[in-house]
């Protein structure tokens, strides 16, 4: 079995995508899992299904992601796939083969070595519901301002990239901290989605 035989939903619809990420708990989800005082947040969040299209920052995400996927040789994604443990975790890494995931990032005037925090559980996430992934490439590239024409241009000629190994110590620590928050916050998801049901149903 790969992770092509627990694709959720495939992605080309985006609403229908964003209905199969509803009862399960996502990459950028697991992101925000900081601290038990986290599950509460992102709860919330996940109830209230504030309508999210994006901005101008996420726009160029869009537009240099496929580039970058090009970069790193590595076939870009946009399938739901879950893990195999729990259909309730899923992601839907930018980028996925055989063995090996992408996550890409735009930065917008910004100068960095490296994914933040989030971005690391982000990562550590990914390799929870797609085991089979044996390196992540986190690969980001850096855009300015162009000052003549307003439109963001790449500071160097290539993306940079940190290739990290499943055993990285950093995702072996977040993923044994992220996985009890994300294990309570699917239970709360769970029970507060059938609630709600209930009560349309009466």
């Amino acid at each position: 079995m790969s992770h092509l035989d627990r694709i959720l939903h495939d992605g080309i619809d985006r609403e229908g995508w964003k209905l199969a990420r509803q009862p399960c708990v996502g990459a950028s989800d697991a992101a925000k899992l900081a601290k038990e005082s986290s599950v509460e947040s992102v709860l919330k969040e996940k109830l209230t299904r504030r309508e999210w299209n994006g901005n101008a920052y996420t726009e160029q995400g869009h537009r240099w992601e496929p580039m970058m996927l090009a970069w790193a040789g590595i076939s870009p994604n946009i399938a739901l796939i879950h893990s195999p443990e729990n259909r309730g975790f899923a992601a839907t890494p930018d980028g996925a083969d055989a063995t090996r995931g992408a996550e890409c990032k735009a930065k917008h005037n910004k100068v960095v070595t490296g994914p933040t925090l989030g971005e690391w559980r982000q990562v550590a996430w990914q390799f929870v519901v797609v085991p089979e992934f044996e390196e992540i490439e986190f690969i980001w590239q850096e855009l300015v301002t162009d000052s003549t024409s307003g439109l963001w241009i790449p500071r160097a000629d290539e993306p940079k990239n940190l290739t990290i190994p499943r055993d990285h110590p950093k995702i072996v620590d977040l993923t044994s901290k992220i996985l009890p928050l994300a294990t309570d916050l699917l239970d709360r998801l769970t029970r507060a989605l059938e609630f709600e049901r209930e009560m349309n149903a009466a």
